[in-house]
Formats: structure tokens, C-alpha cells, sequence
């Protein structure tokens, strides 16, 4: 038998030297450094070109198969997850975050109204008070209210939730 050089090799199954090397780490029979049998490597190659196809891929430049039926897979995949994605916005299980940023800003919002509601509002009360005890049951009897008030608070009706 013949023993013939990668050039040779590569041109008889007509692939780069690269493309050789490569498929030599995949197993391609090598009788030594840069030494060939190019029968057994027609062989081996059309041995592995058929499991190429009976896996119904392709086998890529990088030695790597890309298989239909992998694609299929991992299309049917992601149109699943979408799908899953769709009904758990359908039950309201699913929110976007606009719609939280809004409501959080909201929230602020009337929180900050509240607080800043509570000192035009006390001070009449406090005018005149001698007592810094009463000064400070006033003051926390209104911070409880607008607390509490808030503890109530729920989203417009035509705003987002």
C-alpha cells in the first residue's frame, strides 16, 4: 500500500490540510508524521460522512455537526417557552416592567404627598403647646395616620397594574 503525504490527502477527498488535521483528531487513520494510507482514509472518511448523514447533519468546518433534528428541537423549544410566556400574562402571572416602575413611582409619589401633607396640617395644632410630650404624640398620631393610609393604597383604576 501506497503511503502518501497530507497535500495529497486533502486534495484526493478534497479538503483543506487544515480540514485534515482536524479530522485526524476525530480519529482519521495516520501511518505516521505526515504519512498517509490513503485507502484506509477514504474509508474511514466515507464511514464518517455516512454517520454524518444517518444523524441527518452536516458536518461544519469547526468538526462540529449541525443536525436538523437538533434545530428542530430547539426551535420547538423556544416556541414553547413563548407560548408558556403568553399564558402566564394571559393569568396575570406574568408582569412587565414598565408597568412595575410605574407603580413603584406611584407609590413614592403619594408617599411623599402624604409626608409632606403632615406639616401644614399639624401645625395649627401645635401652636401654643408647651408640652414637648403632646408636641410628639401629635406628631406620631399623624405619621400612624398617613401611614396607615397608605398601607391601604392600591393603584388607580386607570393606571397599569
Amino acid at each position: 500500500m501506497p503511503i502518501t503525504d497530507v497535500e495529497r490527502i486533502a486534495q484526493a477527498l478534497n479538503l483543506t490540510r487544515s480540514r485534515v488535521a482536524q479530522l485526524v483528531k476525530r480519529g482519521m487513520p495516520k501511518e505516521g508524521r505526515g504519512q498517509y494510507d490513503p485507502v484506509k482514509c477514504m474509508l474511514w472518511y466515507i464511514r464518517f460522512l455516512r454517520a454524518a448523514i444517518e444523524k441527518k447533519s452536516v458536518p461544519m468546518t469547526d468538526g462540529s455537526f449541525a443536525g436538523e433534528r437538533e434545530e428542530r428541537v430547539r426551535s420547538l423549544r423556544a416556541a414553547a417557552d413563548l407560548r408558556e410566556i403568553e399564558l402566564a400574562k394571559e393569568r396575570s402571572q406574568l408582569v412587565a416592567i414598565p408597568d412595575v416602575e410605574q407603580m413603584f413611582t406611584n407609590l413614592v409619589l403619594t408617599t411623599k404627598a402624604r409626608i409632606m401633607a403632615i406639616p401644614p396640617r399639624l401645625a395649627p395644632e401645635l401652636v401654643g403647646e408647651a408640652s414637648r410630650v403632646m408636641i410628639q404624640a401629635k406628631i406620631e398620631k399623624s405619621c400612624k395616620e398617613a401611614l396607615h393610609s397608605l398601607s391601604k393604597w392600591a393603584p388607580k383604576k386607570h393606571e397599569k397594574t
